[in-house]
């Protein structure tokens, strides 16, 4: 026959506890499954020093067009057609800031200090400050006989003469794909220059004139910073007053 087990009644059914987040992802293991429950993977947040560089990126994306808009505004709106000038204010207020963090506030250290002698400031700070000079002075010359787009479409020529100018000077020795990147560019850049309706040669010339002068200063740049090891915020110190003297003696004749 049946047997029949006597003995206390079940305890009655518990209500449903709630689960933590942290609990969340972690696999339930069945009646006699021995295998660990597996955790779940919490993301990590961006490291400090990431989130930093994406900071200065998008700084960087909002400052650069705003420029554009108020130089274009000052020199051809308003009429204030003295694009030397505004360049050396400019100048005037990154000597400012580079002395204020770096002499004043003490910011950063000053690695460099003693390699600096005038033989090596003249034969690369002052070139350096010189081909900016003239490379901020003749872009912002362009606005008074060019729109802002074509402008802006005509600066997009500009990596083609820094890989010829790299070329020309023996500092890197641009790669197949390089080149033909720059072949694209220049293509692109002609096509959108051929339906400019607006097109005035002076202004044509002075952008020219203005990427020669951005092209020589980038592969000064990449020599000094790159092959001399000097840091950015050095150079920065020292160019800036010699940039802003330059663009100041020539502001008050042009």
């Amino acid at each position: 026959g049946v047997v029949c087990h006597d003995g206390p009644p079940a305890p009655p059914a518990r209500h449903a506890m709630s689960v933590p987040l942290s609990a969340v992802g972690e696999s339930s293991s069945s009646a006699g499954d021995d295998k660990p429950l597996i955790p779940a993977t919490v993301a990590s947040p961006l490291p400090p020093s990431r989130l930093l560089t994406a900071t200065y990126v998008a700084v960087y994306l909002m400052v650069g067009p705003a420029l554009i808009l108020v130089n274009k505004h000052l020199l051809k709106d308003v009429g204030f057609g003295f694009p030397m000038m505004v360049s050396g204010i400019g100048q005037a207020s990154s000597a400012l800031g580079s002395f204020l963090a770096l002499r004043v506030l003490r910011l950063q250290p000053l690695t460099c200090a003693k390699h600096v002698t005038w033989p090596f400031y003249l034969r690369n700070m002052v070139v350096v400050g010189g081909a900016t000079a003239a490379s901020l002075c003749f872009g912002n010359a362009g606005y008074l006989y060019l729109t802002v787009s074509f402008v802006q479409i005509l600066k997009a020529f500009t990596p083609v003469f820094v890989v010829v100018m790299l070329y020309a000077t023996r500092v890197e020795t641009p790669s197949p794909r390089v080149a033909l990147s720059v072949g694209l560019i220049s293509a692109a850049t002609a096509i959108a220059s051929a339906g400019e309706a607006h097109f005035n040669l002076t202004g044509v010339l002075i952008m020219c004139a203005a990427e020669t002068c951005e092209a020589t200063r980038l592969v000064l740049t990449q020599k000094l910073l790159t092959n001399l090891k000097f840091p950015a915020r050095d150079g920065r110190l020292r160019c800036a007053p010699r940039r802003m003297a330059e663009v100041s003696g020539g502001a008050p004749g042009h």
